[in-house]
């Protein structure tokens, strides 16, 4: 296990105590994208811990370009029989002949910087990598398919309080390089649901609000991660607008049980929003609470000219979580507890 921490197990035994049909993965197979990002490094936690608790035996296909990054974040794991690393670029075409039986596609550019950096990367991972895997799966007997899609797939809101639900649909302005990021997802999304149509695959749509916690990259350059990492080291926090955004957010952990909540429960063809309703807070109060839990202040500096190319315009991205609350999912954590907890295993290290 990447982090050695008791607020970090304890979050992995309340995933794995979850009244959910397990069975389905039983002596499965399961192929997970973006395995030593945020999200997959958590995933790739709770599934292991739930094959030791219990003799799951779902063997993970842990999918990455960096063998040595992959190594350190999952050492525990690299001779257990459940657990094989593939390195692999999901852009190229699959050279992989296992049949496998579940694929979790996490793997996307989510860092503001990239946008502007490499832009082009950050549209082809949810265009041409989506194809590449759903031609894998279409020609190796997949059961199911997850793609995570993102709430930037609904624009900015047309108007101040309005709350996406999945049928949503907000402004985009597509002739920008930021368009990258939120294009991507959409066309993404548009693909799956082709491959649905044409040859009957089974695919599951997350879309996910803004992703935080202790499994983050240290040098994330999303604004909450940078956030986070003031906290962490005892600092002022910098913020770069006059805060004023209202985002949904949702705990690492939450999004985790989030997914195998769709993966295990969820409708083929159907989006979910996994989002935390129940805080409401604009950005300015989100910083001022990561400072206060360390008694320091929120400083405003303004962004460089790269950074600007890679800010979302978007101000307001509340999403309704009610469909997925049907299937049973409910969060763990509200935002205060969960950067709380983020803080308190991050500065465990």
């Amino acid at each position: 296990m990447y982090l050695k921490s008791g607020i970090y197990d304890q979050d992995i035994k309340n995933i794995i105590d979850l009244d959910l049909p397990w069975n389905k993965l039983q002596n499965h197979s399961l192929l997970l994208t973006g395995a030593s990002g945020l999200i997959g490094t958590m995933l790739v936690d709770v599934l292991m811990a739930k094959n030791e608790k219990e003799q799951l035996n779902c063997k993970i296909y842990a999918v990455g370009r960096n063998e040595k990054k992959a190594k350190k974040r999952f050492v525990d794991y690299w001779e257990n029989p459940c657990f094989c690393f593939v390195a692999m670029d999901v852009n190229k075409p699959i050279q992989f002949e296992e049949n496998i039986d579940y694929i979790i596609h996490a793997a996307s550019n989510t860092h503001p910087k990239l946008y502007a950096s490499d832009p082009v990367g950050s549209l082809m991972t949810n265009l041409e990598g989506t194809y590449n895997l759903l031609e894998y799966g279409r020609t190796h007997n997949l059961k199911r398919m997850l793609f995570l899609s993102s709430v930037e797939i609904y624009g900015q809101a047309l108007h101040s309080n309005d709350v996406f639900d999945e049928k949503y649909c907000g402004y985009i302005d597509c002739n920008g390089v930021r368009a990258c990021y939120p294009e991507g997802k959409r066309a993404g999304e548009a693909l799956c649901n082709a491959y649905i149509s044409k040859y009957g695959m089974d695919i599951v749509i997350p879309r996910l609000s803004r992703v935080y916690g202790p499994t983050m990259r240290l040098d994330d350059s999303k604004a909450m991660s940078q956030f986070l990492m003031n906290g962490v080291r005892g600092e002022d926090i910098v913020l770069k607008s006059q805060g004023l955004q209202k985002f949904s957010y949702c705990y690492v952990g939450d999004v985790v049980q989030g997914l195998l909540y769709c993966l295990l429960k969820g409708e083929c063809g159907e989006a979910y929003n996994i989002a935390d309703v129940k805080t409401d807070l604009l950005l300015k109060d989100i910083t001022q609470y990561i400072a206060s839990l360390n008694g320091r202040k929120v400083a405003f500096d303004l962004p460089d000219v790269m950074e600007q190319k890679g800010f979302s315009k978007v101000t307001v991205g509340v999403m309704d979580s009610t469909k997925l609350q049907r299937l049973g999912w409910y969060p763990f954590d509200d935002l205060k507890s969960g950067l709380k907890k983020t803080i308190e295993v991050l500065k465990s290290l």
